[in-house]
């Protein structure tokens, strides 16, 4: 038979609204009184009954996750995979299920948090990416709902958020080329938070050394732009040198280069993802710890939610 609170708070010699205030982690429940019920509830296998907590403290459990059209290529970005396994993780970790919606334009993501909220299913919501005019995150704001975004927004009024340092990270990067003469740097969607800070970091570095920086971006992070960007570089005789900004990018820039046997490369790309044996020697990839920015982001979201916000945001550096 299943384990109830009733069962715990007769061993524990406690009221059943003791109990029920220890497993939810109450500060007005003494560290001692919290051990001892949560010894005795793991003894039990207790499960909580998400339904009847939900009754009472009027929380559903759930968070929303809405996940941009970039996603529509989830199985092929380990970025995205290790970050929703670190939302799921942490969500888990507090007694919260996940409730992904994929959505296919900007315009569905719009739609997609609007039913989120109307609907009444989620206790809080996170978004996956951070854009210019950003309507989701504007209405999330005027509806007063908790939220979290992944991705430093423009405009960081009561906004919870967690993003790399991206303006330091590419900085720092340029900065390990600095006796170069000439640098490339290849990226995605310019409406993109990511896309601004990293380009924010290139530019100034390359000023900064006197560094003669191109820059080439795309309509999106895929594959198909990677390669199509990749047809723009004039190659000479000499090593070029490229930063990229994103594993899917990388893929298709390799993809072009290995189509039209140019080998005269050094590529360090945001993201790490496997390549094949014939790059593992020119190109570097790097951690921007995906997984990390999925927990911050649930830890930062359960904040707001329990109106308890000691930090609006979350800035992850990049190690190299």
């Amino acid at each position: 038979m299943r384990a109830t609170i009733k069962d715990i708070a007769n061993l524990a010699g406690v009221s059943g609204s003791t109990v029920s205030r220890a497993l939810s982690d109450d500060s007005r429940i003494s560290k001692k009184t919290k051990e001892k019920i949560q010894k005795i509830a793991k003894e039990l296998n207790y499960k909580p009954n998400i339904m009847a907590r939900g009754l009472v403290s009027k929380r559903k459990g759930i968070l929303g996750v809405v996940l941009p059209k970039a996603t529509m290529e989830l199985f092929t970005s380990q970025f995205f995979i290790e970050i929703m396994q670190g939302i799921s993780k942490r969500a888990k970790e507090n007694n919260y299920y996940i409730m992904f919606d994929f959505c296919k334009s900007d315009r569905e993501e719009f739609m997609s948090t609007k039913k989120f909220v109307e609907s009444g299913l989620v206790d809080g919501i996170c978004l996956l990416s951070s854009r210019d005019k950003d309507e989701s995150l504007e209405f999330l704001k005027d509806k007063n709902f908790p939220f979290v975004v992944i991705g430093e927004p423009l405009e960081k009024t009561n906004t919870l958020w967690v993003d790399n340092n991206n303006l330091e990270a590419t900085y720092n990067l340029v900065k390990e080329y600095k006796k170069e003469k000439n640098l490339i740097f290849i990226g995605g969607n310019k409406h993109l938070t990511v896309t601004k800070n990293r380009v924010d970091g290139f530019k100034k570095a390359c000023l900064e050394f006197e560094i003669d920086g191109k820059i080439l971006l795309g309509r999106k992070f895929s594959m198909d732009e990677g390669y199509r960007l990749a047809g723009d570089i004039e190659m000479n005789e000499k090593l070029e040198k490229i930063i990229i900004s994103d594993d899917q990018l990388l893929m298709g820039v390799l993809d072009y280069f290995e189509e039209n046997k140019i080998f005269n490369v050094e590529i360090v790309s945001f993201n790490r993802c496997n390549v094949k044996e014939l790059w593992k020697n020119k190109v570097r990839t790097i951690d921007i710890q995906p997984s990390k920015l999925g927990s911050e982001a649930i830890n930062l979201l359960l904040y707001g939610i329990n109106n308890n916000i000691n930090e609006k945001n979350k800035m992850i550096n990049i190690e190299f």
